[in-house]
């Protein structure tokens, strides 16, 4: 054992006064009686007081010196040999992903790895540093280097597994960039090791799984549940199911819509092929899905057999038309569900709050602000430069092209037309004898798209590619919220199928440290209390005084 302060030990000079005072006897007063008769026969019961009552006083003085001794002592920092062992530092990677919330083995593998980190925590010494982050993307650090069980503790409170499963390549990553910090650094992995294939190739220097589960974990579960609108057709939707396992398994999946029963099916597999289905229908309103998984096998995690998404409600766009009233346009656009439109002679000065778009018949001045059809252009402009005209021509459309989804363009005869130089970047939909004729920029900022002829001088409004391709139009705009994926919360096809990708022989043994986790001087000063209170209860018996 040493000492870290020694020169503290100058302190124990601090017995002198001690001493001095217990052996300074008070000087008796006197007082006044009425009689010594009964002093008298006192006198001998003192004078003749057997040897423990001499010695108690002593016994006083020498705990109160050895108190004095063991705070000194404390404040020396006295230094223990198992205390004098080389530090620990630990890069603690605490794994939140779903499969943590596995029931096998009892009591589950989150409170198992928790059991497991408390304990870590609760065998640091004075010495000893860890740092905590979790295994996700991006990688939380709960705490940096520190000492202070407390501060770890406080770190991983309220911690909780994530619904879904993540990736732990960062948080790998970043360990080993803190384990550069400090010197003979260790990183214990609180994980069942259940990650993407790829997470694990190459592991990290002085790295360890603790505690690593391989139980015989059979689970079936939901590794897909998501709706998506069709990007042509309003109000079309698909919904997609998927369900994995690496085991034998058959059960039954219910799905809702809207709270009420919408199928009931059977589903069953062989070991590593998924199940798949898919469901249409056509609603322009909001709806909420939910599939159920009941099995009849063993089911080690509960959290993918239910699954919830959301399909948004189609919203209405307001289209601003621009040019002399047509009434066949009108009827087409009639005809087009969600569009609400309204004609005026010339582009206004300010555009209406809430317009979607703009449908112009002749050229505009300037791009607007928000997505415009421009009709038949009598001129060069951002769209395009102007270069000569074409008779009698027949449309050719480019490609497998969106906007030209289910429309027949190749049909289309055009009597008389521009013929066009679009600008850089713009596609080009349908052209005649090698000339642009239906181009633009509808799947970037800012849209636009140009139709260079009068349709009116076509046979394309007797067609139905006509409100067609308008319709391909409109529903292309809706590009947002209401035809994105709306997928519901799930742990994934890795984590369904709980396999887990690290093997337990690769795990470096478990080496924790030895002796006690208070530090020396805390030792000394708890016995030295220990003595205070000693010396305080016999003071009070009356054993010393």
């Amino acid at each position: 054992m040493s000492f870290l302060f020694p020169i503290a030990w100058w302190l124990g000079g601090l017995a002198l006064p001690v001493i001095a005072f217990y052996l300074l006897k008070t000087r008796q007063r006197r007082r006044d009686v009425s009689s010594l008769l009964f002093w008298e026969a006192l006198k001998p019961k003192v004078e003749n007081s057997p040897f423990w009552r001499k010695l108690r006083r002593w016994l006083s003085l020498l705990l109160l010196l050895l108190i004095l001794a063991l705070l000194v002592a404390a404040i020396a920092r006295p230094a223990f040999d198992w205390e004098q062992k080389a530090p620990r530092r630990v890069v603690a990677v605490v794994d939140p992903s779903a499969s943590m919330q596995a029931s096998v083995p009892a009591p589950g593998r989150w409170l198992d790895s928790q059991d497991r980190l408390q304990a870590a925590i609760s065998r640091m010494r004075v010495q000893d540093e860890m740092a905590i982050l979790t295994a996700e993307n991006p990688p939380r650090i709960l705490s940096g280097w520190t000492s202070s069980q407390r501060v770890l503790r406080g770190a991983v409170e309220g911690l909780a597994p994530l619904p879904h499963g993540t990736d732990p390549s960062p948080a790998l990553e970043l360990a080993g960039d803190l384990t550069s910090l400090r010197e003979d650094p260790v990183i214990e992995i609180y994980s069942d090791s259940v990650w993407p294939v790829g997470s694990w190739d190459q592991p990290l220097a002085n790295s360890r799984i603790e505690g690593l589960v391989l139980p015989d974990a059979r689970n079936v579960g939901l590794s897909l549940f998501a709706v998506r609108r069709s990007p042509v057709a309003p109000g079309d939707w698909q919904l997609d199911a998927e369900v994995v396992s690496t085991w034998p398994y058959s059960g039954t999946l219910e799905i809702h819509r809207n709270g009420e029963p919408m199928d009931l099916i059977p589903v069953t597999s062989e070991p590593g092929q998924p199940w798949r289905k898919t469901w249409r229908g056509s609603v322009q309103e909001g709806a909420t899905f939910e599939a159920r998984l009941k099995l009849e096998t063993i089911d080690a995690l509960a959290l993918d057999d239910f699954a919830r998404c959301e399909l948004a409600p189609l919203e209405t766009l307001d289209l601003l038309v621009i040019g002399a009233p047509d009434p066949y346009l009108e009827a087409v656009l009639s005809s087009i569900p969600l569009v609400n439109f309204w004609i005026e002679n010339k582009m206004p000065s300010a555009l209406p709050p809430g317009t979607d778009m703009i449908l112009a018949i002749g050229a505009p001045h300037e791009i607007p602000g928000v997505p415009i059809l421009i009709i038949n252009p009598d001129r060069s402009g951002f769209w395009g430069e102007k270069t000569g005209m074409l008779e009698g021509v027949p449309l050719h459309a480019k490609g497998p092209a969106l906007l030209a989804r289910h429309a027949d363009l190749n049909s289309v005869v055009v009597e008389k037309a521009s013929r066009w130089e679009p600008a850089p970047g713009a596609e080009v939909i349908a052209s005649a004898m090698d000339a642009p004729l239906i181009f633009g920029r509808w799947d970037r900022e800012p849209k636009w798209l140009v139709i260079g002829f009068d349709p009116t001088e076509s046979d394309f409004p007797l067609r139905t590619a006509f409100p067609i391709f308008l319709g391909n139009v409109f529903q292309a705009l809706r590009d947002t919220d209401d035809l994105k994926l709306a997928a519901g919360v799930l742990p994934g096809p890795i984590e369904s199928a709980m396999v887990p990708l690290a093997k337990l022989e690769e795990a470096a043994p478990s080496a924790g440290p030895s002796g006690l986790a208070l530090p020396g001087w805390w030792i000394v000063a708890l016995v030295g209390l220990g003595l205070l209170v000693a010396e305080w209860y016999l003071y009070n018996r009356r054993i010393t005084d």
